[in-house]
């Protein structure tokens, strides 16, 4: 209370000399430095976060103006998209004229299956669905088991021995190939001969039930005379239709012929087709 009054108490000329004083110690403070070109630190700080402040107002400016480019170009691209939209919509409900033609004639022509493909197709479909199975063929060939001599009939007969024999169409009886199955034969048979006399050669018969004795081929060749040399193969062969109980027979009409017997030089064999 003591220095509230004496506050109180002071002159006005003692008030007004102490706010001169106060003033003038302020002003101290803002003067610069004798001898130094720098502002205050004060208005340093303020001018740095001015310039920051314009910087970055500016940044954002351009960045804004960028974006707004960006956008009026995206939407014009969407606008060109829609309307390539539209247009083809509008062309694909719209056929030209040519189209027109084109569906009406010439396109069932090329469309249409082909009957060599529709074929093929349907072969490949049934071998996959079900496998056909293949008819085994019948198959006999035949090789020299012996052979003997027909005084008679002045001819050399030859005792066969089943060489390969498959399927149930075709039997060796004897001397006699028994047909069980007609149907279409490839017949085919070799005789090697080994003999001076001028001329050799091998007869095939048919023999049926009911019906008379019948050739269905013979083969005929030249001998050499000198005996070492009297080596000549006679083969003969086609295709027939033969019955069922048909009998084959191949005869030497020859008596007691000279001929190879081995394997390779004389057979006989049938194969049904």
């Amino acid at each position: 209370m003591g220095f509230l009054n004496s506050l109180r108490n002071r002159s006005p000329a003692s008030h007004a000399s102490g706010q001169g004083a106060l003033s003038f110690g302020l002003m101290d403070k803002f003067r610069t430095v004798p001898g130094s070109a720098q502002p205050p630190s004060f208005l340093n700080a303020l001018w740095v976060v001015g310039c920051a402040l314009g910087v970055g107002l500016l940044a954002c400016l351009f960045s804004l103006v960028s974006i707004q480019g960006q956008l009026d170009v995206l939407q014009g691209e969407i606008s060109q998209l829609r309307g390539e939209l539209v247009a083809s919509k509008t062309s694909e409900q719209k056929v030209s004229p040519l189209q027109q033609r084109y569906d009406t004639f010439l396109a069932p022509f090329f469309l249409q299956e082909r009957p060599l493909e529709r074929r093929k197709r349907e072969v490949a479909r049934t071998s996959h669905e079900q496998p056909r199975q293949r008819r085994k063929q019948s198959v006999l060939h035949l090789i020299p088991g012996h052979h003997s001599s027909n005084d008679e009939e002045n001819e050399t007969e030859i005792w066969w021995e089943p060489f390969l024999q498959q399927g149930r169409a075709l039997e060796l009886r004897g001397r006699d190939v028994v047909v069980k199955q007609k149907g279409l034969y490839f017949v085919y048979s070799q005789v090697l001969f080994h003999d001076p006399t001028f001329t050799m050669g091998q007869v095939l018969w048919r023999m049926a039930v009911g019906r008379p004795d019948q050739i269905l081929f013979r083969c005929v060749q030249s001998m050499p005379a000198h005996p070492g040399k009297a080596y000549n193969s006679c083969y003969s062969g086609g295709i027939f239709h033969l019955q069922h109980g048909d009998r084959l027979n191949l005869r030497i009409p020859r008596f007691n012929a000279s001929f190879d017997v081995s394997a390779h030089g004389t057979f006989l064999g049938l194969l049904r087709l």
